[in-house]
């Protein structure tokens, strides 16, 4: 069993230590229990990540962490920002959390009115606070840094296997009057109606098969029951995924096409859907009624301080770049790097912060194809030695991190590369003579040809291909590109007839998706079944205890590394710009699933010093 107390901003990491040890030992179910008064301290075990000690308290009152950030200016409300999404070149393809077959898009326009049930704490954790997780990779939170949303507290038990909920008490949907709909508190029946309309909806329900039910416990408390276990399921039910967002049964229900109609949404969030132009923008109210709080300078303020939040659709990517220039858009976070000097000269007095992204484009090796050199590890390590990896960063990307897989700079498991062993260095010290000698020693002293297959859509991977194709020659290895549509591209990976491919893009933020390339051959015909990666991997995806899961990540990492079934191009660099007039920002970029919306509701718009700048 492991209990999770998520209040007042604190880690969850201090009842992961205590607790998670027993996961293995106990075998009757526990829940955490809440006290309106008790306070507990609890000093964290030095083989944590961290030994500092903090206070636990437990409350049953709404609000959002109480930790003080330090900003000189006094907050504004009123204004209106305007921002480029993760997903801005497109429209909604649909308002649907619970129904939606694409989740990133409908999550990032549904994050400003709709809820997880946990958040990244961003207050004591990231940039404004000790800045021990920066909070910019989308898609993952470690667990330590996960904090109370419109949940107050959940509790897994592995006897039997199941997940409890609890809700803050006092948190209201915002009704809907084309629905007919008054304001109303919100509810685990509400909660549970959500996630089962979820997972056992035809379109979605392949993907929850590990579920078995959730029902409501008592009017704040919900429960999963598991049919078996998921190593994803943090991920997957307290803040990502698909299922740890609030959705109203009025809305879903509701006449003309329920809550694929976003004149139908309805919400618990910081603001509310108002209005949706087809290819040009979507646009949020304040919601007068939000629920939560955050304390700067001693003075506690409700949230959200800004009157409407618009969200730009902007197709060209010239005329993003322009309207970011020109200060139309205050805040776009997935900027290319190679745009840094423009800015730097066009637009001086734009803050520009680069951060390495969550996507990687990876060289996928088939040793299965019958007669690919491949299959020996020597060969695919001497290639993976010729590879000039800078090159590829610096010409290709314009900058990135050389080690960015199997996860990037930021995840509790990565291991930067001068930390690697003298092995795994040597894989990308760029030395054409070791690679030379590494192929004499598996018996091909003259090379040899091999073929590799890329987008044809994807610019970058005909550079990347390009600058293969002139390292390997250094070593005897003819390179035959083949560059084919993505159709074509799909086929080769279904019907295992490719010898070597460039995948992209290959998210790593969340460390268990490499890993779960790895289990059951899943990596494109690179792996057989039953090879020693797939049984590390196996060990990860059964292990309950993410502190130890993530020291066992760590590890697979380093062992994949040295397989070299798959290499990394580069984990390139990005860039989050936005101007100065957006106080009480730090440069977070995801404080959820694909959200900036806790940072958002935590910030303002100085309009005098806007109108100046402008």
């Amino acid at each position: 069993m492991k209990s999770k107390i998520i209040w007042l901003g604190l880690s969850s990491l201090i009842v992961a230590s205590l607790l998670f040890t027993s996961c293995a030992t106990s075998t009757s179910a526990s829940t955490s229990t809440t006290s309106l008064t008790t306070q507990t301290t609890t000093s964290i075990p030095a083989s944590t990540q961290t030994s500092i000690s903090l206070t636990v308290a437990t409350s049953t009152t709404v609000t959002t962490s109480s930790v003080t950030t330090t900003n000189t200016a006094t907050p504004i409300y009123g204004g209106t920002m305007t921002m480029f999404n993760d997903v801005g070149a497109q429209d909604p393809t649909d308002w649907d959390m619970g129904l939606t077959t694409n989740g990133p898009v409908t999550a990032v326009y549904d994050n400003p009115f709709l809820e997880p049930y946990f958040v990244g704490n961003i207050d004591t954790y990231g940039p404004r606070g000790n800045s021990q997780d920066l909070f910019e990779l989308p898609q993952y939170i470690p667990e330590q840094y996960l904090t109370g949303n419109v949940a107050q507290s959940w509790s897994f038990q592995t006897s039997p296997l199941s997940l409890t909920i609890t809700l803050k008490q006092g948190i209201m949907w915002t009704g809907n009057p084309n629905i007919g709909m008054a304001s109303r508190e919100l509810t685990a029946a509400d909660c549970a109606f959500a996630e089962t309309r979820k997972f056992t909806n035809p379109s979605t329900a392949a993907y929850y098969t590990w579920i078995k039910d959730c029902v409501t416990v008592s009017k704040y408390v919900f429960q999963y029951d598991f049919n078996s276990y998921q190593a994803n399921w943090e991920f997957m039910l307290l803040y990502g995924g698909g299922l740890p967002f609030t959705f109203c049964p009025e809305s879903a229900n509701a006449p003309n096409n329920g809550g694929h109609n976003w004149k139908n949404a309805v919400g618990t969030g910081p603001f509310v859907l108002t209005d949706f132009v087809d290819g040009s923008s979507v646009t949020y109210s304040r919601n007068p009624n939000y629920w939560g709080t955050t304390t700067i300078n001693g003075k506690q303020y409700q949230e959200p301080f800004i009157n409407t939040l618009v969200y730009l659709i902007i197709a060209d990517p010239s005329t993003q770049l322009a309207a970011l220039q020109t200060g139309k858009i205050d805040l776009d976070t997935q900027v290319s790097y190679t745009q840094a000097s423009f800015f730097k000269q066009q637009s001086p007095k734009m803050i520009q912060e680069k951060w390495l992204s969550d996507s990687v484009d990876v060289l996928k090796m088939n040793r299965l194809a019958p007669n690919n050199p491949v299959s020996n590890l020597q060969v695919r390590q001497a290639l993976c030695e010729a590879i000039d990896f800078n090159s590829i960063a610096n010409n290709v990307y314009g900058g990135g991190d050389v080690l960015g897989w199997p996860v990037p700079r930021g995840i509790p498991s990565y291991t930067s590369l001068t930390d690697q062993s003298a092995a795994v260095q040597a894989l990308f010290s760029d030395n054409p003579t070791q690679a030379k000698q590494l192929l004499t020693s598996a018996g091909y002293p003259n090379g040899f040809t091999t073929s590799i297959s890329i987008d044809s859509s994807i610019a970058q991977e005909a550079d990347e291909a390009q600058i293969l194709a002139s390292n390997w020659a250094k070593i005897g290895v003819t390179l035959q590109i083949a560059s084919i549509n993505s159709v074509a591209l799909q086929a080769q990976k279904s019907n295992n007839s490719f010898g070597g491919m460039l995948d992209f893009p290959v998210a790593t933020a969340n460390p268990l998706t490499p890993v779960q390339w790895y289990q059951n051959a899943t990596v494109g015909a690179s792996y057989a079944i039953g090879e020693p990666l797939e049984t590390e991997a196996d060990t990860i995806m059964a292990e309950v205890n993410q502190i130890k899961q993530q020291a066992e990540v760590t590890q697979f990492c380093k062992d994949a590394l040295l397989d070299a079934g798959v290499i990394p191009m580069t984990n390139p660099y990005r860039l989050n710009c936005y101007w100065p007039w957006l106080e009480n920002y730090y440069g977070e970029i995801d404080g959820a699933y694909h959200s900036q919306i806790p940072m958002i509701r935590e910030l303002w718009i100085n309009q005098s010093l806007k109108t100046s700048l402008r």
